[in-house]
């Protein structure tokens, strides 16, 4: 008689392998202006993420964990987030992104070559059955303060550990967890 156990085993690795393909990332969507010199960005202003996502910490706790990543990477020295809300509360008239002229004034006043907007437009933990996947869409933009324009940008989706940590007992990964990771993937193309 044949011995199934190589079998078995094969089998329950092409199903790992599979569950594990199936968490895979939405591909990133990014943009770098051609011609701006990155190296003339030393100093950068974060406006709060705005929220677009049915968690209402989402924003917040996304731009905590990027101010905290620009600031980690070296590149760039970053505003204190305070001193940026006193300003923005003054010069940006509207909610959401600054206008070309608001970003000027905010670079003018701030002492940054660049602003640093975007939203949060997903964070949420998906459940199927008994799998708990948490995910996190981030959608970053860098506006350069001499012009206002955009300079880079990102939109980046971050699926966090589910049905693979489920079979092997360690737990469903927590959404600040899944928010550090995009927040880090996504600030990939920006340093390299």
């Amino acid at each position: 008689m044949k011995d199934s156990r190589p079998i078995a085993a094969a089998s329950i690795a092409i199903a790992l392998l599979t569950l594990l393909g199936c968490s895979s990332n939405l591909a990133t969507t990014e943009f770098t202006h051609p011609q701006f010199d990155f190296g003339f960005v030393e100093r950068v202003a974060v406006l709060p993420l705005e929220d677009l996502a049915d968690d209402r910490q989402a924003g917040v706790r996304a731009t905590r964990v990027l101010i905290t990543e620009l600031l980690a990477s070296g590149a760039v020295d970053v505003v204190e987030p305070g001193e940026v809300q006193a300003v923005a509360d003054r010069v940006v008239r509207g909610r959401g992104v600054p206008s070309t002229k608001e970003v000027i004034e905010l670079g003018r006043e701030l002492g940054v070559q660049a602003v640093m907007v975007g939203s949060v437009t997903q964070s949420e933990v998906l459940r199927s059955g008994a799998v708990s996947v948490p995910v996190v869409t981030l959608d970053l933009h860098l506006l350069e303060t001499e012009t206002g324009a955009a300079v880079w940008a990102v939109t980046h989706t971050e699926r966090g550990s589910g049905a693979a940590a489920k079979w092997l007992g360690t737990g469903a990964e927590p959404i600040s967890a899944t928010t550090r990771k995009c927040v880090q993937n996504a600030l990939r193309s920006l340093f390299g």
